[in-house]
């Protein structure tokens, strides 16, 4: 059997990690999969080998590289998408970035997003449809994997993935064995499900931009994805 790799591309803030996570399940429910998470130079070791399924996340990839060979080996993109200025303020509200540095990051996801939303191999989800929460999601990204998901199956993934559930198991991360923790900010990672301790507490606000940046900050974010992202007002 050919190995598989499903690539999940989402800009930050777009529920990206709850994608990863069904996709991650859905696989499960069919065999093993091996997770990955790429930032910078991908670690290509055992993709080559028969009969395994990668399913890799990523916001911004760096290398250039990396970037090809995903775009090679992937056999399924799934592309979250959420207005820039959301997914800046979310990096500021949550991650304590200033806005200086969360810009660059929203906008190189955002191109390597939207560079792969047109493929013939990529579905594109966006934030503000509320794909998160509604239960047909998971039987679409089944189909989209080409992976046979019975009802019940359907069912008990989004069962898992509710947001509080979601929040349930973020607050057992610190008592987790394996878990990772950011020495500087002490937020923790689990390796498994990419769930960082940050991630607990959001309220998925739709237009929380209108009143955290400033109307030239705003102007800098269209400004700068002016030519990748068709704004709302």
């Amino acid at each position: 059997m050919q190995p598989r790799v499903f690539w999940c591309l989402g800009m930050y803030a777009s529920a990206s990690t709850w994608l990863f996570n069904v996709a991650r399940q859905i696989q499960e429910a069919a065999g093993p999969a091996r997770t990955h998470f790429f930032s910078g130079t991908g670690n290509f070791a055992g993709f080559d080998q028969p009969g395994l399924t990668h399913i890799v996340k990523s916001h911004e990839i760096k290398d250039e590289g990396t970037i090809l060979q995903l775009s090679h080996r992937a056999e399924r993109i799934l592309v979250t998408m959420r207005d820039p200025r959301d997914a800046v303020t979310s990096l500021m509200l949550y991650h304590g970035y200033e806005f200086d540095r969360a810009l660059p990051l929203v906008a190189q996801a955002a191109r390597l997003c939207m560079g792969f939303a047109r493929d013939k191999r990529a579905v594109l989800w966006h934030y503000e449809s509320g794909f998160s929460a509604a239960p047909d999601s998971v039987g679409q990204i089944a189909v989209h994997l080409g992976i046979p998901l019975d009802p019940a199956a359907q069912q008990r993934i989004f069962a898992a993935n509710r947001r509080e559930e979601v929040e349930k198991y973020i607050a057992k991360l610190d008592r987790m064995p394996g878990t990772l923790q950011d020495r500087v900010s002490g937020d923790r990672l689990d390796p498994k499900t990419h769930w960082h301790t940050h991630h607990a507490g959001r309220t998925g606000e739709i237009g929380r931009w209108r009143h955290m940046l400033t109307p030239a900050q705003a102007a800098a974010v269209a400004q700068t994805l002016r030519d990748v992202y068709d704004f709302p007002q």
